[in-house]
């Protein structure tokens, strides 16, 4: 007798079991599975977020239209569009690059990171570097940077005419050693941002040269995941990242060397980071262009 019960038990538990996993596999299961498991309802949510933040970024992305032929700089357009990056040797000659630096050292205590002089100025002394924003009382320095034509043409035709200059300053790293929170690989903005660095003193592997990953600027299969936390979630959460999932993609790791009068672009949509000054100071003048920035003394 038993045995019979416990078979027609195992018969019930049989048809319960099946019944669930039929269950399981419609839209009642889903329904069910929903309400019954947070994670379920997170995952949903998550999918749907990042489906509407999608039509958004491809839109914005469709908007961007290169054009080769507004630009001078061709080899360089090409250049940065392919690898990401380009170096110009020798940008500026001797005499031009000495007019610079004389503005530039003539900055009340700029050079040891305590400027007293009336431009905008911008400290961070944990990362060892600050800036001044680049005016109209620093001629020879506003020439090359802020009046620079054949770099705004360059930004235009990298990525439309809705590119404009979004901020220009001279940059002094004068902390040895100091962990700038920029040296973790990372990319600016899910948006248009170029960069460009005019070398005012050398750069090297000594001097906090700039770490670019050839190709990233294309080649980051993870990319979106990555540019939606970095709107949708906090900006301590987001920023920076590791080296082993960049390095798990096999990119070369190009350090941005030059002399001084170097100029060097780059598409800061591509991965990069920084490196620690091991001594002297790192001067350089920064021009950033985006499609979504007005015009400031930003430092970054």
């Amino acid at each position: 007798m038993n045995i019979i019960h416990g078979a027609e038990k195992e018969i019930k538990m049989s048809f319960v079991h099946q019944a669930r996993s039929a269950l399981a596999k419609t839209i009642l299961g889903d329904v069910y599975h929903y309400y019954k498991n947070p994670r379920a309802r997170a995952k949903y949510h998550l999918k749907k977020s990042m489906k509407a933040f999608k039509e958004e970024y491809e839109g914005y992305w469709d908007t961007i239209k290169p054009n080769r032929e507004m630009t001078s700089l061709k080899t360089q357009f090409d250049e940065i569009n392919q690898n990401g990056f380009t170096i110009i040797n020798d940008y500026i000659n001797a005499e031009k690059l000495r007019l610079i630096r004389e503005e530039v050292n003539s900055l009340p205590g700029f050079l040891s990171g305590q400027y007293t002089g009336d431009l905008t100025f911008t400290d961070r002394p944990s990362d060892g570097i600050c800036a001044v924003g680049i005016e109209g009382s620093m001629p020879e320095t506003y020439q090359v940077s802020v009046g620079n034509k054949e770099l705004h043409e360059l930004a235009e035709a990298l990525y439309g005419p809705d590119t404009r200059l979004s901020g220009a300053s001279v940059l002094n790293k004068y902390g040895v050693d100091k962990l700038d929170s920029s040296n973790a690989p990372h990319w600016d903005d899910w948006r248009v941002r170029l960069k460009s660095f005019l070398y005012l003193t050398d750069v090297d592997e000594e001097h906090a040269a700039t770490i670019y990953c050839k190709g990233s600027n294309r080649n980051v299969p993870w990319r979106f995941e990555k540019d939606f936390c970095s709107v949708f979630m906090s900006h301590e959460a987001s920023a920076g990242g590791s080296w082993w999932p960049v390095e798990a993609m096999g990119f070369e790791k190009v350090l941005c060397e030059g002399k001084a009068g170097t100029l060097v672009v780059f598409d800061a949509a591509g991965i990069h980071a920084g490196t620690n000054l091991k001594k002297d100071n790192r001067l350089m003048i920064m021009n950033m262009y985006t499609t979504h920035l007005n015009f400031t003394h930003r430092a970054f």
